[in-house]
């Protein structure tokens, strides 16, 4: 949905719920596709939201509109229901929307609204069960399986029995154990002789995960392979569940949010709480960091208070040559971080990214370190060295800037960390403290 029409959505609601023409809103409602009203939603204030909400009449509806809305405006239209009332939207959602939107919730709620779901809580109680952020906890339960003894003909009056389903990109093929043994899609399947079994023609050995797979993983799966779903396996290898293309792009954009929110010190959590005072403690961590690290830096100016007395314009420089360093860590961590998340690099070849990574920021580094040894000379300040030492700290800051920028995510990875700490103020700090020491050490050689 565009902004235009976002806006427009937005705009025409907010004026008929304030006038009081209910039914001129409700119908529009009725007009609206369930994303576009949760789109809305997500843009009002809490108040207008809950009457708006109040106003969708189709428990169905709703229920679309619950596991498409943001975290934080899902808690507060659930806040207001009875666990029996939450309890029949939730019965209207997808199991793995259901269990993810209960985990979300605190647990006492999630148990009262659990009590309600009757035959749906146990697929939903399963999911629960398997870790947050793991292919069991994003699969769907329904999905479409037969035997692979089973003729063409059979299975597409099983299909056509089954009716519609979220699931049914695949035909998943089993043996007598349940476990996966093949898959077709139903193009392969509506293409063979109707006599013909489905052993004969499947795709052995399809590509799966486990119920322990990260879901960043599995998305990496889905790419890597353009799949429209991918089955989740057990243990053993019994098929228990799917992951659906729907499910990838959420985790996609959960994952890419989460990156971006690290880059710069927080945490969804942040965005859930609306809380000044938590939003304040999750923040605290990182820009101590800094606070810290500016004490370092302190500490070896003053170190250098000599040089820095006899050679004042040093400090006119410090400026840049910090900024530049900066930026090309900033942009090297970015790279590996983002390359590490989609799976485009692997911890085994870190030499060649490393290598790739530093010898660009060399040459980036050769070029800016000549242009301000160019314009230290242009100016004419300090003694006739001065523009070799502003050149080469230049030089010297941006290559160490490029090494710490790749090098700490691909550690932090190897350690079984989240690379995307490192591209924080942790980078920021370690950069800046490196750019001073490097300045000084080299004015202090070479003036």
């Amino acid at each position: 949905m565009t902004d235009r029409r976002g806006s427009v959505l937005q705009a025409s609601l907010l004026r008929l719920v304030r006038r009081g023409a209910w039914e001129h809103a409700k119908r529009l409602l009725e007009k609206s596709h369930p994303a576009d009203i949760a789109h809305v939603l997500d843009r009002l204030t809490a108040t207008d939201r809950q009457a708006v909400f109040d106003l969708i009449h189709s428990n169905e509806t709703r229920a679309d509109v619950l596991a498409l809305l943001e975290f934080s405006a899902r808690a507060d239209l659930l806040a207001g229901l009875e666990p029996p009332s939450a309890a029949q939207m939730v019965k209207d959602m997808s199991a793995d929307d259901a269990a993810l939107l209960l985990r979300e919730l605190p647990r006492g709620v999630a148990d009262e609204i659990l009590t309600h779901l009757g035959d749906v809580a146990e697929d939903v109680e399963v999911l629960l069960g398997h870790p947050e952020h793991s292919a069991g906890a994003i699969m769907s339960p329904e999905y479409f399986a037969l035997p692979e003894t089973i003729v063409v003909k059979n299975a597409i009056e099983r299909l056509q029995q089954r009716g519609d389903h979220e699931a049914s990109f695949y035909v998943y093929v089993v043996d007598e154990r349940g476990y996966l043994v093949g898959v077709l899609s139903l193009r392969q399947l509506i293409l063979q002789p109707p006599d013909k079994q489905l052993r004969d023609f499947m795709v052995p050995e399809p590509i799966r995960v486990t119920t322990e797979t990260d879901q960043e993983e599995v998305a990496q799966v889905v790419a890597r392979y353009d799949l429209l779903a991918v089955p989740v396996v057990d243990a053993s290898n019994q098929l228990v569940g799917v992951v659906t293309v729907d499910d990838i792009i959420d985790v996609i954009q959960d994952e890419a949010t989460e990156d971006m929110l690290k880059l710069a010190g927080t945490t969804v959590e942040e965005i859930q709480s609306p809380s000044m005072l938590r939003g304040a403690w999750i923040r605290f961590p990182w820009l101590a960091a800094s606070f810290v690290g500016g004490f370092a830096g302190i500490y070896l100016l003053g170190r250098f208070e000599g040089v820095l007395s006899q050679t004042l314009q040093i400090a006119f420089f410090l400026p840049i040559v910090l900024a530049m360093g900066g930026n090309v860590g900033s942009q090297c961590s970015m790279v590996v971080v983002r390359g590490i998340a989609t799976g485009h690099f692997e911890l085994r070849s870190a030499g060649r990214i490393a290598s790739h990574e530093v010898g660009t920021s060399l040459l980036l580094a050769l070029f800016f370190g000549i242009g301000l040894a160019g314009f230290a000379t242009f100016l004419g300040y300090g003694p006739p060295s001065f523009p070799a030492v502003v050149g080469l700290a230049m030089f010297v800051s941006m290559v160490i800037a490029a090494t710490l920028g790749t090098l700490l995510p691909l550690l932090l990875s190897r350690a079984g960390a989240d690379p995307a700490v490192a591209s924080g103020p942790f980078v920021t700090t370690s950069i800046d403290v490196a750019g001073i020491l490097t300045f000084c050490l080299i004015a202090s050689s070479l003036l």
